[in-house]
């Protein structure tokens, strides 16, 4: 059994790394969440908030498949950390077993020893062991070198991140130190910008629209067909979709759908976070039957409308997929790289012969804010 010790002693002049790396047993368990704090509040992470025993559980002992965790054991003590979540995945069609790494790191005296790099080497041997297809993750900037700088995965791409403001007065108040001039210019290049860059889609019903208490199988069909514009993506079925977000013990997210003829053609997932210096509210997640692209667009301006009446002051979403361009409709720009705080660098790896060069492609992608854990 590891424990977990704030203060080991560092002995970098050892040539013979002392620790080795293993699967970790629920014996590990607590010093492995315990070492994640620390590294949670090293960094400032935006994880760390309402991160305890019970959200670590929810994410890597709930899913459907059982998650590997990998810990680097100097004696038994903590010197690093490195978790996978299975996921069933679409590619080309047909399903396979993908695996997104999550929550890696090397504890402060362990570092610059080759740990992450030794954790990351055996977990895709043991991944590969369970029939895992293709590796994914979207590590931070101070964490993807230690995953690329050997070549064991490559950047598919930089996810782009699109924003649209909400309340124009508080968004060029956090921007800019103009007091009550910053109300009255919202006042002003609001309208003027719904005017300019908004088009406004066919309004959705109110009978047709209404949020979900849980997700059942009737949408997977919708995000089977979602999916299906593209080559990759993760399956979306109303098992993971309620393990993802209806039952994180967080309750941070709110579901909405649009139905007709009694069933689901469409579905949008929101939560609200602090980002960019203001009060935004994250699309999470969405999608929607073939031919239904108008419904989600309706969905998304009606949950906006609603959302700018209630105070939020800007929206934000990233992701890869034909529909993100549709959201220009509505308003949405891309953020420049150099003013976005948190960069999305998306990164894979196949694992058997049977995983193709387009695993690097962008356009084969379906990924949205669903598949970064940290919100």
């Amino acid at each position: 059994m590891l424990r977990y010790n704030p203060a080991p002693v560092a002995t970098p002049e050892r040539r013979t790394p002392s620790w080795r790396v293993r699967e970790a047993t629920p014996g590990d368990h607590a010093a492995v969440r315990a070492g994640m704090g620390v590294i949670l509040r090293e960094t400032e992470g935006q994880k760390s908030a309402g991160f305890g025993r019970e959200l670590w559980e929810w994410q890597y002992l709930r899913p459907a498949h059982p998650s590997l965790i990998v810990v680097a054991d100097d004696g038994g003590t903590l010197a690093g950390h490195l978790h996978a979540v299975l996921l069933d995945m679409r590619y080309g069609g047909r399903p396979v077993l993908g695996a997104m790494l999550n929550d890696g790191a090397t504890q402060p005296a362990y570092r610059k020893q080759g740990v992450l790099r030794a954790m990351d080497d055996y977990m895709r041997e043991r991944l590969a062991a369970r029939g895992v297809e293709l590796v994914l993750g979207i590590p931070n900037d101070r964490s993807l070198h230690g995953f690329t700088g050997h070549g064991a995965y490559r950047v598919v791409t930089r996810v782009p991140v699109y924003v649209r403001p909400l309340d124009f007065g508080r968004v060029i108040a956090s921007r800019l130190p103009l007091g009550p001039l910053a109300t009255m210019l919202g006042a002003v290049a609001g309208p003027v910008y719904r005017a300019l860059r908004v088009r406004r889609p066919a309004p959705i019903r109110a009978q047709e629209m209404g949020p979900i208490e849980r997700f059942d199988d009737a949408i997977d069909l919708v995000s089977r067909e979602f999916g299906a514009a593209v080559h990759l993506h993760l399956e979306r079925s109303a098992r993971y979709l309620n393990w993802r977000f209806l039952d994180k013990p967080t309750r941070e997210y709110t579901a909405w759908s649009v139905h007709r003829a009694g069933r689901p053609c469409a579905y949008l997932v929101t939560r609200h976070a602090p980002l960019f210096g203001v009060g935004c509210l994250a699309l999470m997640d969405f999608g929607c039957r073939a031919g239904e692209e108008d419904a989600l667009l309706g969905l998304v301006a009606a949950r906006l409308d609603a959302e700018r009446a209630a105070g939020a002051e800007a929206c934000v979403v990233m992701g890869l997929h034909p529909f993100m361009h549709r959201l220009e409709q509505l308003g949405f720009v891309r953020v420049p790289d150099r003013w976005n705080p948190r960069r999305f660098h998306f990164m894979a790896r196949g694992l058997t012969p049977a995983i193709g060069a387009d695993l690097l492609d962008p356009a084969s992608w379906l990924v949205t804010l669903a598949d970064w854990d940290v919100l």
